[in-house]
């Protein structure tokens, strides 16, 4: 009988956890969607020319709308490295900025997508070795 009793008291335990658990899910649920705002609205812009210069960045991408922040990464050297963040302060901006990826910009193409999602790495899903 002692072994079943453990057990009994062990099941309202893990009960009272899964509660806690679910009310913390729902907590982070809330907060979540607010803290990730600042990159929904940043896209990353790589395949820039090197020549290129922040405020010539800032005007071609400003006509897409209005910029709140830009940075673009120098290299040891102090020269850009030919990638930029820019964070617009409208959806639409971003959506515009977004319709760039694979144009032609001064001889390189660019990649631009939004700075959270990560892009496809190598050969995807199919390079995983030589066998057949």
């Amino acid at each position: 009988p002692a072994p079943k009793a453990k057990a009994k008291a062990k099941a309202p335990a893990k009960q009272a956890a899964d509660d806690d658990d679910d009310d913390s899910d729902e907590e982070e649920a809330e907060k979540k969607p607010s803290a990730p705002a600042s990159e929904e609205m940043t896209v990353f812009v790589g395949g820039l020319p090197f020549s290129a210069s922040e405020e010539q960045l800032r005007k071609d991408f400003g006509e897409c709308g209005e910029i709140e922040k830009m940075n673009v990464p120098m290299n040891d050297e102090g020269k850009p490295r030919g990638i930029a963040f820019i964070t617009y302060k409208t959806k639409e901006g971003v959506a515009a900025a977004l319709k760039y990826d694979g144009d032609d910009y001064g001889g390189r193409y660019l990649k631009v997508n939004l700075a959270g999602q990560k892009p496809e790495k190598g050969k995807g899903d199919k390079g995983k070795g030589k066998g057949k």
